[in-house]
């Protein structure tokens, strides 16, 4: 079965393995009791069964596992992408942000340019926000610039022009 991205762990709360999680989700509550994929940034995966889920403020959460049972047990699975089932959050099978959000993104080379972060809805179209450890780019979603979306291995294919990609301040 297909997996969703359904949020990002962003930090750890207290020190009996909480984390919190940002997520655009209004239902993760749903999740308690539910085993998930939880992704890291090198690309391991671990399943976990997640014991509490608590609104924390707008897109903020804090969330338990079984499995982790302190504050190095949740260090470990910092900045990691959650992955649940789509059926669990009663999401159907359209294309969510969240399931662009966490791709990795690539030029028409293969050079990688980061992951999406972000994105900003205008008025005209999207704006997919890339980013990696140096640089920030900004790609508008029209055809020009976005080559390939391919869900099935999280990947997209861009090109870039001038302007589109900035060097983060302090790098």
């Amino acid at each position: 079965m297909e997996l969703l991205s359904a949020g990002r762990i962003s930090g750890t709360h207290h020190l009996k393995g909480a984390v919190k999680v940002i997520s655009s989700f209004e239902e993760l509550k749903k999740l308690k009791g539910q085993k998930i994929v939880v992704e890291t940034e090198s690309g391991e995966t671990r399943v976990l069964t997640v014991k509490t889920v608590k609104h924390l403020l707008n897109s903020k959460w804090i969330m338990e596992f079984e499995e982790v049972e302190n504050k190095n047990d949740a260090t470990l699975i910092l900045n990691s992408t959650l992955k649940v089932r789509r059926d669990i959050l009663g999401v159907s099978e359209e294309v969510l942000i969240q399931d662009i959000i966490g791709m990795k993104v690539y030029l028409e080379d293969g050079e990688s340019i980061g992951e999406v972060v972000d994105i900003y809805e205008t008025s005209a179209h999207d704006i997919f926000v890339i980013e990696d450890l140096e640089y920030e780019t900004m790609i508008p979603d029209v055809d020009e610039f976005i080559k390939k979306i391919d869900f099935e291995n999280n990947r997209m294919i861009v090109k870039l022009i001038d302007g589109l990609r900035e060097r983060k301040k302090g790098q």
